[in-house]
């Protein structure tokens, strides 16, 4: 009894193993080709984007201005792929968008996280599917994306404190994430995750302008056909992008929806980054609390074994991290 016993705990560990397997994701090669000739916004485009982007700028120092340029942006003539991601920390949302070319318009297919404020349990599947085919104003988003913004502050003569200082704040917390790629594979991204303020509008100015040109993407409609293939293969890509950031300080809410949008979505290939989950580091915190009982749940669902039955948090967490290779 007692060898019948230990293979049947044999046979059902090794079933479990078997189940939990990771599908490693191999990083595409680089491109290897020459830099493209230099592409820089047309003048009658300039103008106008530079009053976009500085409408909202916040001068630190009395006098001060701001500076924008558009340097060359490393990218060929035309642009093949666009990502987009978006997000706000107390509106609950966070959407992820691919736009591929297709002729003259973009075929677009998204993944809208609906949830709400902090500790609001959404309903389930808390995310609906968007699809729609759209045309983009991308000469303004490669523009605006690149543009190096920089406060230019008067001169003075030496000694002279004779100058007032300011700050600007805010309790918005957003996320933008804009990433193009040209018919050669070459890339650009730019991303910023925080509050707006004075301390960083230099990181963010420029992606709000191009966020709104690429308005045709985040205004189309839910669609009600089912989850395909094509949208985990999304989802994998953008979570195992996103597992790098999981743990600065203001990628919190980011990370819960995509923890929690595992739990719908998740295949093997964003099982590594449901592992990082599994610690809580500092007890009582309510962020990594939630998003280990929702990776947890994940992965659960994705190897088919649920490690939880009869057991505690910290223990199946322990299994997981122990078994999932």
């Amino acid at each position: 009894m007692k060898v019948l016993v230990a293979l049947f705990a044999f046979t059902a560990t090794a079933a479990a193993d078997n189940r939990c397997v990771i599908d490693k994701v191999v990083a595409p090669p680089a491109p290897t080709l020459a830099a493209p000739a230099c592409h820089r916004p047309p003048k009658s485009l300039e103008q106008p984007l530079v009053a976009a982007i500085t409408k909202t700028f916040h001068a630190t120092q009395d006098g001060a201005k701001a500076r924008v340029v558009f340097p060359c942006d490393g990218l060929g003539a035309q642009l093949d792929e666009v990502i987009l991601e978006t997000g706000h920390g107390h509106g609950g949302s966070l959407s992820l968008y691919r736009a591929v070319r297709t002729g003259a318009s973009y075929d677009v297919r998204g993944i809208a996280y609906r949830g709400g404020a902090i500790g609001y349990q959404p309903t389930n599947p808390p995310f609906e599917r968007v699809a729609g085919r759209v045309t983009l104003d991308l000469a303004r988003v490669r523009a605006a994306v690149t543009a190096q913004v920089t406060e230019v502050l008067p001169a003075r003569k030496p000694g002279d404190f004779s100058f007032g200082r300011s700050a600007s704040s805010s309790s918005h917390d957003f996320h933008v994430l804009i990433r193009l790629r040209d018919s050669d594979g070459r890339t650009v991204e730019r991303t910023f995750t925080g509050y707006e303020g004075s301390d960083h509008q230099a990181e963010f100015l420029g992606l709000v302008v191009a966020q709104e040109a690429l308005a045709p993407i985040t205004a189309l409609p839910a669609t009600k056909t089912p989850v395909d293939a094509d949208d985990r293969a999304l989802f994998a890509d953008r979570f195992t992008s996103a597992v790098a950031h999981f743990d600065q300080p203001s990628y919190w809410f980011v990370m819960e929806r995509y923890v929690d949008l595992a739990r719908f979505l998740g295949t093997p290939k964003v099982i590594p980054g449901l592992l990082t989950r599994m610690a809580i580091p500092k007890p009582g915190d309510r962020s990594r609390t939630d998003a280990r009982r929702d990776a947890l749940a994940a992965l659960a669902t994705i190897t088919g074994w649920d490690a939880r039955t009869g057991v505690t948090e910290d223990e199946a967490a322990k299994l997981y991290l122990a078994r999932c290779r």
